[in-house]
């Protein structure tokens, strides 16, 4: 039987992990970085940042009003971060070096780990631009002519 813990629990634990082991792992929840990383299906190694955070790094992070997150670094703006899940489509601005906790090493999926030094994630990140592209053309697509069923149903 598992046990639901939050994350408000678990952050001093991850925390203490990482400042002694130098990597944690837990199960992610969230739909922000669909398609890389499942909700609640895959499982997340986070290290300690070894050197400096750098653009497609994925961090996670608490923001200030105490949530966690782990997203993607868009761009560094005079020493701040600027990040974005991969499943969304407006950035966040101004997160800190002192909000970041971990940056993502590697994820499981279906007992098959992925590291982020790997050719196929490193592909995926090259070709994310032209991803997201399609996926808002998808969805952007796919609403208009949901509006548009429904307006015809409604004649």
């Amino acid at each position: 039987m598992s046990e639901k813990i939050s994350l408000n629990d678990m952050a001093p634990v991850i925390r203490d992990a990482l400042d002694s082991n130098g990597e944690v792992s837990f199960v992610s929840a969230g739909r922000s970085m669909l398609p890389l990383i499942r909700d609640r299906k895959d499982t997340i190694t986070l290290i300690k940042p070894r050197k400096a955070i750098k653009p497609n790094d994925i961090v996670f992070y608490q923001r200030d009003n105490g949530r966690f997150v782990l997203h993607r670094v868009m761009f560094i703006n005079s020493g701040t971060y600027v990040m974005r899940g991969d499943n969304q489509w407006d950035n966040e601005y101004n997160i800190r070096n002192d909000q970041i906790i971990g940056v993502l090493k590697s994820f499981e999926r279906n007992g098959k780990v992925h590291n982020v030094t790997d050719r196929d994630y490193l592909m995926y990140v090259k070709f994310l631009p032209a991803i997201r592209l399609l996926r808002k053309t998808y969805y952007g697509l796919k609403s208009k002519v949901y509006k548009f069923v429904k307006y015809l149903l409604k004649r």
